[in-house]
């Protein structure tokens, strides 16, 4: 199983997590918005310290969360009804036995997202839907100032069209990727991420207060085995 990077941090984590919940455009906000009410099984990956679980719980889904991190799934036991030790690239879950998946900010934690959204697609089950919300890789990483830097001007660096992993960075500034480092994803792989794995496009939002928008939050689906299409029904956020 890959290094959980999160294990020893799980109290800080929830500390950051809470704190981040205060904000306006709050992320477990936009991310239970960005899947919509519901009913029956979700799945969350990189469930963490199940407090992005408790706010879709809260909107009527019963989930069962999933982190590669013992550490965090301590906390989030005590939160959820059913927590799975597992590692993402390698999903411990029947094919096409889920109908309902989501993800909050799993792009820039795992080492190859392209082969977590294979997994994602072997799972779900025909007509099912996947939802992510994480950071926006145009405006957030080691090639762009911190969005909360200026209200008028962000600064640039070289280095965003190159995938790599980044561990230290003066531009995460004091949160969580300093912490932990992050997993560079250019825009055009991520999105290819969906595609390559034979999901279907619903929604792609922008979301986030400030100069630039730095949440990118995209809804899909598997098709139907039939050849015919899924309508959406995820709610839309405003």
């Amino acid at each position: 199983m890959p290094k959980a990077r999160y294990d020893g941090l799980a109290d800080w984590y929830d500390q950051e997590q809470a704190r981040l919940a205060q904000r306006p455009d709050a992320p477990v906000d936009q991310f239970a918005r960005l899947v919509g009410p519901g009913t029956g099984l979700f799945v969350e990956l990189g469930c963490g310290t199940g407090l992005t679980a408790m706010a879709l719980e809260a909107q009527g889904w019963t989930v069962a969360g999933l982190d590669i991190s013992a550490d965090q799934l301590a906390i989030a036991r005590s939160r959820l009804g059913s927590v799975v030790h597992s590692d993402a690239h390698e999903l411990p879950f029947r094919s096409a036995s889920i109908t309902a998946l989501g993800m909050a900010y799993v792009h820039t934690d795992v080492d190859a997202f392209d082969q977590v959204m294979r997994e994602v697609s072997r799972v779900l089950a025909p007509g099912g839907r996947v939802a992510h919300l994480g950071v926006h890789p145009c405006f957030v990483g080691h090639h762009v100032d911190r969005p909360d830097k200026s209200e008028v001007h962000l600064g640039f660096a070289t280095g965003y069209r190159d995938a790599v992993r980044v561990d230290d960075s003066e531009q995460f500034g004091p949160g969580i990727r300093s912490r932990v480092g992050a997993q560079h994803v250019p825009l055009g792989a991520f999105l290819m991420a969906f595609i390559d794995a034979g999901l279907v496009f619903d929604r792609c939002v922008e979301l986030g207060e400030g100069l630039v928008p730095w949440m990118l939050g995209v809804t899909a689906h598997k098709p139907m085995t039939n050849g015919s299409s899924l309508t959406a029904s995820l709610t839309r956020t405003p």
